[in-house]
């Protein structure tokens, strides 16, 4: 069984929030294997915390599985999700090992789900989403369905957004030319960014809110059976102007060579918030599910911490959990494995009136 061994690994520690994440494990005596392509990025940050480190990269099968094997997990944090997810997933269900990432990207998520019968068989659980993406937007659809298990449609949203890591807007700029999804009976449909908006009241203030296509649009359907999913988020004013301002030149990003170059720009400028705004800030969660006839209704608001201090927190509570031998083999969801309390535990988190 993957949960009786005793080592775990962080791979993309050398990014904005893999970093994060490994300061953060060696404050609570945690000491994670460090791990991912770049010694001159890894060999450092480990070298000061005391850590273990390796160095791979994920195009040979065979050199993952032998660096992974001593380890009950891994925590995949090496963006983007979308051409790394994979190989350390499958590296992971052949090894016995179970794969948890930070990612918010559906097209990941419905390529991990399409490896669940896999990891079934092999008693690896795939736990996608276990920072910000999806943690305290999970466990609020599973709250929802809780309250009105007949519920029909769910709506879900955030803000707080203040500033974002070069990971974050890397996989932004990739998603762009692809549009914003949501579901519809069941059915996962593409819609143009920014066309679907609503005005929202949290704590006696009124945001506008836009449909994104983050990861719930995926999961809470698998959390919750609901089969009509729309998520929103209030952006900053100035990622609304950038999306805007791209959105005529947006299908340029599918060609690999432009988006690259994009990436590469972003690689170069962006730093991610700094650790004044990560304390300081928070997040406002809003949730609303009824029934097909909209006789009922039911609505949670919610606060939590900054996007990156939740992700810290909770996708070391969930490394915490697994290593207790809490897992549910194949794919799932935070909200489902841990339940829908889990996002209280995160410190920082509780139920608005």
């Amino acid at each position: 069984m993957a949960a009786k061994k005793k080592n775990w690994l962080l791979y993309g520690a050398n990014g904005y929030s893999g970093e994060l994440i490994a300061r953060k494990a060696v404050e609570r005596g945690q000491k994670p294997i460090l791990a991912g392509r770049s010694e001159s990025k890894i060999r450092p940050l480990a070298e000061e915390l005391g850590l273990p480190y390796r160095i791979f990269s994920l195009g040979n099968p065979k050199e993952v599985q032998a660096q992974i094997l001593d380890c009950f997990l891994v925590l995949h944090c090496a963006g983007p999700f979308i051409e790394t997810a994979l190989p350390m997933a499958e590296v992971c269900i052949e090894a016995g090992v179970h794969y948890l990432d930070i990612t918010g990207e559906i097209s990941v998520y419905e390529t991990l789900h399409s490896l669940s019968s896999k990891a079934l068989a092999k008693k690896v659980m795939l736990l996608p989403g276990v920072g910000f993406d999806v943690v305290p937007t999970d466990c609020l659809a599973v709250m929802l369905k809780e309250k009105l298990p007949k519920a029909h449609s769910l709506e879900l949203g955030f803000s707080g957004f203040t500033d974002i890591s070069r990971g974050t807007l890397k996989s932004m700029l990739a998603q762009l030319p692809h549009g914003s999804r949501v579901r519809r009976n069941g059915k996962i449909e593409t819609i143009p960014q920014l066309s679907l908006k609503k005005v929202v009241e949290i704590s006696g203030k009124y945001a506008e809110f836009f449909a994104i296509p983050w990861g719930d649009v995926f999961t809470s359907f698998i959390s919750t059976g609901i089969p009509n999913i729309t998520v929103y988020s209030s952006l900053p004013e100035f990622q609304t102007k950038i999306l805007k301002l791209l959105q005529p030149t947006a299908l340029f990003l599918k060609n690999s060579l432009i988006l690259k170059g994009m990436q590469k720009l972003v690689e170069l400028t962006v730093r991610g918030p700094n650790e004044e705004k990560r304390k300081k800030g928070a997040a406002l969660l809003w949730g609303e599910a009824w029934t097909e006839a909209n006789s009922k209704k039911v609505s949670i608001r919610m606060r939590c911490s900054e996007a990156y201090e939740f992700t810290v927190e909770s996708a070391l509570a969930a490394v915490a959990k697994v290593e207790k031998g809490k897992f549910q083999a194949g794919f799932t969801t935070p909200g489902k494995v841990f339940g829908s309390k889990f996002v209280l535990e995160i410190p920082g988190t509780k139920i608005l009136p």
